[in-house]
């Protein structure tokens, strides 16, 4: 428990310190935007509903309780979007559960595989890339992604995301490992179209392949 909130209380630090970095950078770019339109600070003010002297401190980057809607009709004024998006973490907290069943899973590996656990997605030129497999497995030559899911939600959104992962980030294969329940079992049973470009494997299939130092083929298997 202690090393948990020790890890809870590091994860807080970091992202507090990004949280103050995207104020300074936000407050950049709209004073460069209203720059870029003459416009006077008391102007825009005005357009997005609060005094000057906050708007002033925002562009100096000294607020910090800018509400999204704030921000967001501050860009409107200076003919700006704003887009607010979450990413996993690279060094994402999981609990106890999902680490365990990972560990379980990994332990079937042999020589001559390997594997590292929360490995970042390579970086986009475009943007900061804060995506990570799960577990990247190698040996022999090959490389395989795998991603565990504890409790399926929304089927088409996690496929639409490893998608997206698997197009950023090609392995040679790929597992999809959903913890074995109830309630899992049942969203599978009711979508099988789910993950249609993978076969669905028993967990001998998969596990014996990893205990004989193989890759297994792509595919979901509930563990």
């Amino acid at each position: 428990m202690i090393g948990q909130v020790t890890a809870i209380d590091r994860a807080i630090v970091r992202a507090t310190r990004r949280g103050e970095r995207a104020y300074r950078a936000l407050g950049e770019e709209f004073r460069d935007a209203r720059v870029a339109a003459g416009w006077s600070q008391q102007l825009v003010s005005l357009a997005a509903g609060m005094s000057r002297s906050k708007y002033t401190r925002i562009e100096g980057g000294k607020v910090s309780n800018i509400s999204i809607v704030e921000a967001s009709r501050i860009a409107g004024s200076l003919g700006l979007e704003l887009s607010v998006r979450l990413y996993p973490g690279a060094g994402p907290l999981r609990d106890s559960a999902h680490s365990a069943r990972l560990g379980r899973v990994m332990s079937h590996l042999r020589p001559p595989l390997t594997y590292r656990a929360e490995v970042p997605l390579p970086a986009l030129p475009d943007r900061l890339e804060l995506r990570a497999w799960d577990a990247i497995v190698t040996g022999g030559g090959l490389r395989t992604a795998i991603e565990l899911e504890m409790r399926l939600r929304d089927g088409q959104a996690l496929e639409r995301r490893i998608a997206l992962k698997r197009r950023d980030d090609p392995p040679d294969r790929f597992v999809l490992v959903v913890a074995d329940t109830h309630g899992n079992r049942r969203v599978l049973a009711l979508n099988p179209g789910l993950f249609a470009d993978v076969p669905r494997l028993g967990p001998r299939a998969v596990l014996s392949r990893l205990e004989k130092g193989g890759h297994p083929p792509s595919c979901l298997v509930v563990i």
